[in-house]
């Protein structure tokens, strides 16, 4: 029963926030972005980890969020996309799966997402920028009414902790698009941390080292030597005798 309530939870989620969790509102219709008309799915299958991404609500997001693309078996030419992510309290790990359509051919970066191939719950969002081995910008809008849209923006790596020139071109590209940079958020990935691993790795005995074998390891002193000095005390007789008088010490 809990599982399948937080299935239900899960669903929800994702059909409401689109593909991936993450939004904000602004006013104004929704920007029109030029197409990459030479956008690659094949090289854009495999798995990116979200880094940033629009703010969002962290207790329902969850951590350490993760978008597997990979062909569906099934269907030639159709693509499947596989959401991964872990809660905040107990860290249990949640899986859902979604149809990747690509039915624009004049626009092959804008992905339509569909649950279980209920049409209700499609959604359109497009890959602005990739270089298909270090980053990636997905974007989605849409109209709220008149004077107000709804954004959602990530900004994906191939890997959970990417170098600083990485990120550095991928926020250079949001910026020059016009979006809101202050509204990104980073997405927690500590669930990719080493010591996080089902079996740490504990130091052997035999290479555990003192306070005092540390310092000397890395101290440039020489080692100090100690040297045993024997203390010679001055002898004493084991009783005290009392002081004999005169008369006395002639009788003995």
């Amino acid at each position: 029963m809990k599982s399948l309530v937080e299935f239900a939870t899960l669903l929800v989620l994702l059909w409401i926030a689109g593909p991936t969790t993450g939004q904000i509102l602004r006013i104004g219709h929704c920007p029109s972005f030029s197409v990459l008309k030479d956008f690659e799915m094949d090289k854009y299958l495999g798995t990116w980890y979200q880094v940033e991404r629009y703010f969002s609500f962290p207790g329902m997001s969850g951590k350490c969020w993760t978008q597997t693309y990979y062909p569906d078996p099934e269907v030639e030419g159709r693509y499947k996309l596989r959401m991964d992510y872990r809660d905040f309290v107990v860290e249990n790990k949640m899986t859902a799966e979604m149809d990747i359509y690509q039915d624009m051919a004049d626009d092959p970066a804008t992905l339509t997402s569909q649950l279980f191939s209920m049409p209700f719950t499609a959604d359109d969002y497009q890959v602005l920028s990739t270089d298909y081995t270090n980053y990636a910008i997905e974007y989605r809008c849409e109209d709220r009414g008149l004077f107000q849209r709804r954004e959602s923006l990530w900004l994906l790596s191939r890997s959970p902790f990417p170098k600083s020139w990485v990120m550095k071109e991928a926020r250079s590209v949001v910026a020059s698009l016009g979006l809101k940079m202050s509204s990104l958020r980073p997405v927690t990935q500590d669930c990719y941390l080493p010591h996080r691993g089902l079996h740490p790795v504990r130091p052997h005995p035999q290479h555990t080292t003192n306070r005092n074998n540390f310092i000397q390891m890395y101290s440039r002193a020489p080692p100090l030597q100690q040297h045993h000095k024997l203390i010679e005390l001055p002898r004493q007789p084991h009783f005290a005798y009392p002081a004999l008088s005169g008369p006395e010490r002639s009788s003995l």
